[in-house]
């Protein structure tokens, strides 16, 4: 439950009902009506009744003040109809929202307030939050609808630095849900343009055909900084068919395995000495029909002029790829010349990215590159082993 912010003013008494305005006269009370059995008993509201600009997140929470009596039947509303879920205590005296109001909403609260002896009182009221002043935003990956490889994790990249007190909020208002279940952890990590990042992986890869949905209750989270979350956010998508490829360094051999069974196989050049090619488990980011390669643009200065190339597959944000590089075809399949990635004859290169799909593992093996891949360059997840992983959720322990 998130804390009440310390501007909200303390209930005063009234007659009946306590859903007094807020500070300044912004509204009046709130209705309420009553049958025999019920005089003295009296119920406050915080918000107070018609208070506007309360803070996102702010809980609304209704409390029996005078006389003996249960609080019974509340429900809490924003415009768009959606309940905001709450819980009674112990005593029945007392109701507090347990998920955060979001931003923007105008809440309506109704209730019943039934005396020990007899009868009851009804009641209503509104509050509204206001609009975040310093919002957080997201981008979340995969895209709604899509299908992606068995290696793709979840990620959610956001727009302002989430301080470390704030961070397992977040993941405890976040929730994936898998068909079949599916055991995974949320792990932290830093991407490769410097942004705060969390990503969710799968302990081992994906079943081909599971389904994944992603329900972030952000809408309202303080997220640092006095930076607060918009808006809810949710994606899903299909895990698609069982397919790993596998890039034998020492052996200038690429090969595609579906259902553990290898089906097709093509010569390569790897990165060179100088320029090892990284080693362990990527996932394919993205992929282009057509790019021109730019040494400068992945920190190798003029180490070698722009080159169209086509079917290029990106492994990592900092420019391993595998693509077309007719170039160095007196070299693929006997020796590795290249600056990192993973060159191939045009060809073969074009079969390699019209099979292979956005979220498919490419396990990179046998190279003489010793340094792991930074977790937040590319979907890095399962670079660590899983019980390293696990260690890097907010909610460890």
């Amino acid at each position: 439950m998130l804390p009440v912010p310390r501007a909200l003013l303390p209930l005063t008494a009234a007659a009946g009902l306590l859903l007094t305005s807020a500070c300044g006269g912004s509204g009046g009370s709130g209705s309420d009506s009553g049958t025999a059995g019920a005089e003295g008993v009296k119920v406050g509201m915080t918000p107070a009744d018609r208070t506007t600009g309360v803070a996102p997140g702010t809980p609304i929470t209704l409390k029996v003040t005078s006389g003996d009596a249960r609080l019974a039947d509340v429900t809490v509303t924003d415009q768009h109809g959606r309940r905001l879920d709450g819980r009674l205590s112990a005593d029945g005296r007392s109701w507090t929202s347990g998920s955060g109001t979001r931003p923007a909403g105008t809440y309506k609260v109704g209730y019943t307030a039934k005396a020990k002896g007899g009868g009851g009182r009804t009641g209503s009221g509104t509050v509204t939050t206001a609009a975040p002043e310093k919002p957080n935003k997201l981008e979340l990956v995969p895209g709604d609808g899509s299908t992606a490889g068995v290696a793709q994790p979840v990620s959610l990249l956001f727009d302002h630095p989430v301080p470390d007190a704030q961070k397992a909020d977040i993941e405890r208002n976040l929730r994936v849900e898998t068909s079949p279940r599916t055991e995974g952890s949320w792990g932290r990590v830093k991407d490769h343009g410097g942004g705060d990042r969390v990503d969710w992986r799968s302990k081992d890869f994906w079943k081909p055909g599971t389904k994944v949905k992603l329900k972030g209750d952000l809408a309202g989270l303080p997220s640092g900084q006095g930076r607060s979350f918009a808006r809810d956010y949710a994606t899903a998508f299909t895990v698609g068919e069982n397919r790993v490829v596998t890039v034998d360094v020492a052996g200038h051999r690429v090969s595609v395995a579906e259902g553990g069974e290898e089906v097709a196989s093509y010569p390569i050049s790897a990165g060179s000495d100088t320029y090892p090619t990284c080693g362990g488990t990527h996932v394919v980011l993205a992929k282009n029909a057509h790019e021109t390669m730019k040494s400068a643009s992945v920190g190798l200065g003029d180490a070698y002029p722009s080159l169209p190339t086509t079917s290029v597959v990106h492994l990592t944000s900092s420019g391993t790829f595998i693509h077309a590089a007719d170039w160095n075809a007196d070299v693929i399949g006997s020796a590795n010349k290249s600056h990192g990635c993973v060159g191939m004859l045009s060809g073969d290169a074009k079969k390699l990215f019209d099979r292979i799909r956005v979220g498919a593992p490419v396990v990179v093996k046998n190279t003489g590159n010793t340094e792991a891949t930074e977790l937040g360059n590319g979907f890095g997840a399962w670079q660590p082993d899983w019980p390293a992983w696990k260690a890097r959720s907010a909610l460890k322990g």
